[in-house]
């Protein structure tokens, strides 16, 4: 399994507890450091026009200081663990300043406690949503109360895609996943769909044999990505299922979650145009809001945070200009 090193837990939820608890175990297992993080949001500068108590900023800091201790008495309940632990406590958007922290200190996994049922029965909110666009490192995003190991794994592969980056991805997806799977001693089910695009509509100009050609060459090309990337130790191994259907990838991800009763999905959240693939936007996006167990979701190689552009953006435009 991808060793995590420096492990960041967003504690800022109703019940930081889980993901504490989950980020001590990992960080134990990997020798890591931890940080428990907390952010305050900022409070509205015309709370100052209405209040002579002190000004927004002062509440803020008073705010923040009360969020502090509560995080050292989180930190208190794994001290005794020996991890290196460290507090922080930030003022903005929490999803923004959670990827600062990361592109600052350069953490390698987030893991946060989801945001509850909304009364839509959606388990991750606004944090989380913009978290999965935002961070570059891997979001572990833990259901509310879980307890114990995982039971049924599933790792959403992306098969239609033939560059060399979501290539990558897969593996990523798939090592994890497989790791996490063998530590909780739980079965791993590998879901990866494929589909014509198109196939209604050009039944209708190009007929029915012509499609049905094209569909059978695309399958074989899925079918031969798929052998690629299933070789040892995923192949013939008794605790792996695979799923490979016909469909769009998001009906096929939330039927196989929902026939499993899977209780993590890992999963890519790629930022990239195309037709096929997990977008951001689309598939990732389409699928996240039904979703209703634990999410581990990874970048590929290369992403940039837009958190990570604009500081560095900001950085270049306050230093002074050369003199002429």
């Amino acid at each position: 399994m991808q060793e995590f090193k420096n492990i960041l837990v967003y504690a800022g939820t109703e019940q930081p507890e889980t993901a504490v608890a989950k980020a001590a175990k990992l960080a134990l297992e990997n020798n890591a450091r931890l940080t428990l993080m907390d952010v305050v949001k900022p409070i509205p500068k015309a709370f100052g026009m209405i209040s002579d108590v002190a000004k927004p900023e002062e509440l803020e800091k008073l705010v923040a200081a009360d969020r502090r201790g509560k995080m050292l008495d989180l930190a208190s309940d794994v001290s005794d663990t020996g991890i290196p632990l460290d507090v922080v406590v930030a003022i903005g958007d929490p999803a923004t300043e959670i990827t600062r922290q990361v592109v600052n200190d350069e953490h390698d996994l987030v893991v946060k406690t989801s945001d509850g049922f909304s009364p839509a029965g959606r388990l991750f909110g606004s944090v989380a949503k913009s978290l999965l666009r935002l961070c570059p490192c891997p979001v572990w995003l833990l259901k509310p109360m879980i307890h114990g190991d995982f039971d049924q794994v599933v790792a959403a592969i992306d098969v239609e895609s033939e560059d060399i980056q979501h290539t990558g991805l897969n593996r990523k997806i798939l090592e994890l996943a497989y790791a996490l799977a063998r530590r909780d001693k739980a079965q791993l089910h590998i879901v990866a769909a494929w589909q014509v695009w198109m196939e209604d509509s050009m039944r209708r100009h190009a007929g029915d044999d012509a499609v049905d050609s094209i569909r059978l060459d695309h399958q074989a090309k899925v079918q031969k990505a798929l052998d690629e990337l299933l070789q040892t130790p995923y192949a013939n191994a008794k605790d792996v299922h695979l799923h490979l259907r016909q469909g769009s990838p998001a009906a096929v991800i939330r039927s196989v979650a929902d026939e499993v009763e899977a209780d993590l999905m890992v999963m890519g959240t790629v930022c990239r145009t195309g037709v096929a693939g997990f977008l951001i936007g689309n598939t990732a996006e389409t699928v996240i809001p039904d979703i209703t167990c634990s999410l581990l979701a990874l970048k590929p190689d290369g992403f940039v945070s837009p958190v990570e552009l604009s500081h560095t953006l900001s950085i270049q435009e306050d230093q002074p200009l050369p003199l002429m």
